[in-house]
């Protein structure tokens, strides 16, 4: 087994899919700053004081869309792809759910480092921040932004699990 291409494959589609995934959140952040408003600290939603706009639930449907549909099952379809071809046995479940896994761990990585600590907490655009909530501590909440991360981290294995079984139950 070729354990540098199953990496390289998952890394390199996860860093695809993380790059995606954080223009996606400034367009829909540029046709509603509230549609990620649920994954704001508690304090700034809060503070906020409202609801989730009409506009901002439909942002964040065409968010998921775009992400997951348009973006994340073509790229984990192509990487699969890839992986089978660069396989000297073809593809078969073990490589396939650790290369689906990694893109998702990829992915999550980067929303957490790159997009919420380095961006979203350290140079917090304007664009971002919900009106009247400006300078508030909460967005410099690394703590917040890691046990969301945790929380969502058994995914990794769910989706490395799927994908391997599907990938398998194809090849």
């Amino acid at each position: 087994m070729q354990w540098s291409a199953v990496l390289g494959y998952g890394m390199g589609y996860g860093l695809a899919l993380s790059v995606l995934f954080t223009v996606a959140v400034f367009g829909g952040a540029a046709m509603s700053r509230d549609f990620l408003l649920n994954d704001y600290p508690p304090a700034i939603q809060h503070r906020y004081g409202k609801p989730k706009s009409a506009r901002g639930r439909r942002v964040a449907v065409l968010f998921g869309v775009f992400v997951w549909a348009v973006c994340g099952l073509p790229l984990m379809i192509a990487a699969m792809i890839g992986l089978d071809g660069a396989l000297d046995g073809g593809l078969a479940f073990l490589p396939a759910a650790v290369c689906a896994a990694l893109i998702f761990a990829t992915l999550t990585v980067w929303d957490l480092v790159v997009f919420d600590w380095i961006i979203f907490a350290g140079l917090r655009p304007r664009l971002l921040v919900l009106p009247g909530t400006e300078g508030m501590a909460e967005y410099r909440d690394l703590g917040f932004h890691l046990s969301a991360a945790l929380k969502g981290s058994p995914l990794i294995i769910v989706v490395g699990l799927i994908a391997g079984g599907i990938a398998a139950l194809i090849a």
